[in-house]
């Protein structure tokens, strides 16, 4: 049997996705992280055509577009659970003692600027705990290893930025034009945290007569091994009902505590007019 075509360049293999969030008044996207599913998205629409008495069929007309899809969330972290509630649940944090134990962090040389470097904070040299805290860690002093080590200052050399990617909620990024010592980022840097009082417990609620839910916007993204992606982007996305299920598998059980998510994206009219819904992009050559 002959072959038909040659143009296969736009053919995938299954190889996951990363799916993120972006809530209302958040101004960055939130990495939801595991999931174990695939990630669907179907675009459906409402029709509308008659059949005239002496003229055909009208033209076809739709109306009512949406996106209805989902995915298993497998990383139950309940940032990530509140957010994909869009307003339906609260969460509250409560804090634990204050610690002054944490170990020093390394972060390796070669170190690039404008890289979000995770603050990882442990509970102590001999226990690998990480800590997570809400307000912004306490550091004694970030110091560059160089040969005479110079001590960087925050909003000059370095500044701390809330990072929902991050354990802790907090990632630090470096700025090499600032720093005196030549050839910085050729050398180790040093964060010496003071005490920090971390989150001992997070807690979701739910539960009122009504609720008028929040829309958030995702984005769902596959990166190939030449950092080439085909991502995408829906602008108002609601849940649907039945999703978000707080089990405990018995111990008899396989697999793993996870979340089967439903959702539904609508038009978001304050977008222009036929880029309402989505945007589906491909980067060229990507796999």
């Amino acid at each position: 049997m002959p072959v038909q075509t040659n143009n296969t360049q736009y053919i995938y293999f299954p190889d996951g996705a990363k799916v993120e969030i972006m809530a209302a008044g958040d101004v960055s996207y939130t990495d939801l992280g595991a999931i174990n599913s695939a990630v669907t998205a179907t675009l459906n629409w409402t029709e509308n055509q008659i059949e005239t008495a002496n003229a055909g069929k009208t033209i076809k007309q739709i109306k009512e577009m949406q996106i209805e899809g989902g995915f298993t969330l497998i990383n139950l972290n309940p940032v990530g659970v509140e957010k994909l509630g869009g307003g339906l649940f609260t969460k509250v944090d409560t804090p634990g003692t204050a610690n002054t134990d944490i170990p020093n962090q390394v972060i390796a040389a070669n170190w690039n600027d404008n890289v979000k470097y995770e603050l990882i904070m442990l509970t102590s040299s001999s226990d690998s705990t990480k800590l997570r805290t809400t307000a912004k860690p306490t550091i004694t002093s970030v110091t560059l290893d160089a040969t005479s080590p110079e001590t960087l200052t925050e909003n000059n050399d370095y500044v701390i930025v809330a990072d929902t990617g991050s354990y802790s909620g907090w990632s630090i990024q470096f700025i090499s034009a600032n720093m005196t010592t030549g050839t910085p980022k050729a050398n180790t840097i040093t964060i010496d945290y003071g005490s920090n009082t971390p989150v001992a417990k997070t807690t979701l609620y739910a539960g009122s007569s009504t609720e008028l839910l929040t829309a958030y916007a995702m984005k769902i993204t596959h990166t190939d091994d030449k950092s080439l992606t085909r991502a995408l982007e829906l602008y108002s996305v609601d849940p649907n009902s039945g999703g978000f299920q707080f089990n405990f598998k018995g111990a008899n059980e396989d697999g793993l505590e996870e979340m089967p998510l439903t959702y539904m994206a609508k038009i978001d009219s304050s977008k222009t007019s036929g880029r309402q819904l989505m945007a589906f992009s491909v980067d060229n050559g990507a796999a």
